[in-house]
């Protein structure tokens, strides 16, 4: 039992589960569970209403430990002074987002130089926040910004090869 506690708080992000139909949560629990474990557990003696409550509930207990997990490992207080990139990155750990974005700049491009903004059709706004120029004038490129080394992220524009460390502003 102690195994199927630990897969279920450890491995499974039920959180998705919650919002399946009775009939839908069984199958979902089945392809996480697998089916020895599925049967271990008694989890097949339950009615559908039944799996979809506990997946529902699971879900919950997924994000509180994630909190509590999140809130153990970061300090508070002045041991904190000029943590808050290292609290924005563990955070980062307890959440699904992805490798990098795919948007476009709303209007007239050319380029960055020095302290460029750039607002993107998904309404995001982010700012250049290293020094460097780039001038290439186009209307409404496509742009990916992704992920970079300690928390940053770098922006390109699409079949260009320069690219410009940014950060999120909106």
């Amino acid at each position: 039992m102690k195994q199927l506690w630990a897969f279920i708080l450890v491995s499974i992000p039920i959180i998705s589960l919650s919002s399946l139909h009775a009939d839908e949560a069984a199958d979902a629990l089945l392809a996480k569970m697998g089916p020895e474990v599925y049967h271990a557990s008694g989890m097949h003696r339950l009615s559908p209403e039944e799996r979809a409550a506990l997946a529902t509930w699971m879900g919950a207990m997924v994000e509180i430990e994630r909190e509590r997990a999140k809130d153990e490992a970061l300090p508070s207080g002045e041991p904190s002074f000029g943590l808050e990139h290292v609290t924005e990155r563990i955070g980062s750990l307890f959440r699904n987002s992805p490798d990098r974005i795919e948007s476009r700049i709303i209007g007239e491009f050319r380029g960055w130089n020095g302290n460029t903004v750039f607002r993107l059709e998904n309404g995001q706004v982010w700012r250049q926040s290293a020094p460097g120029t780039f001038f290439y004038r186009t209307e409404n490129p496509v742009v990916y910004i992704r992920r970079a080394m300690l928390g940053s992220y770098l922006l390109q524009i699409e079949g260009k090869n320069s690219s410009v460390r940014v950060r999120r502003i909106e």
